[in-house]
């Protein structure tokens, strides 16, 4: 059996109940065999990240150093990465064209949180929160990733941790 992956992602403004929900959350897939992909931002990326023992867990960063991440656990965007998550962004961001090349790496780097390191090993299931689950703002590129590649989102801006887990728990079984 594969260790199932999920992808921990959320806006940096997520509210403080969820974001205990989430490391909580966290805490519960580590112990339960998840490995955590997430991308090293304030808010909801660093719940996901408190929660998950670092060898249970891979940070995928836009730019070494980002946000102070160091370590075993962070994978910077490499240049040779670069060109094909920019694709992959630019074919789902709504004003590509407005974004600055930094937003432009983050962007990318959501791709990798989401299909992996070749870009060819999706996510299990996506852990998300956004407003009233709406497709929105920075985490808005992961949903729409998960959207085209039928990925499961669990959004909390939508859902309630519990149902979250019992779907997540549902997934690990059928896996």
């Amino acid at each position: 059996m594969t260790t199932p992956i999920y992808a921990g992602i959320g806006s940096r403004r997520t509210p403080g109940s969820v974001l205990a929900a989430m490391t909580k959350m966290a805490a519960w897939l580590a112990r339960t065999g998840w490995h955590l992909a997430s991308g090293g931002a304030d808010g909801a990326d660093t719940a996901f990240a408190a929660g998950t023992p670092a060898g249970q867990r891979t940070l995928y960063l836009p730019w070494p150093g980002y946000n102070g991440h160091t370590g075993p656990d962070c994978r910077a965007l490499s240049r040779s990465a670069l060109a094909d998550c920019m694709d992959v962004a630019a074919s789902l961001h709504p004003a590509w064209h407005r974004c600055s090349p930094a937003a432009r790496k983050l962007h990318a780097r959501n791709v990798l949180i989401l299909l992996g390191a070749g870009l060819d090993h999706p996510v299990d299931a996506v852990v998300a929160f956004t407003p009233d689950g709406a497709v929105t703002g920075g985490t808005g590129m992961g949903l729409r990733i998960a959207a085209e590649y039928g990925i499961p989102v669990m959004n909390l801006g939508a859902m309630a941790p519990r149902e979250a887990c019992e779907r997540l728990l549902a997934i690990r079984l059928a896996a």
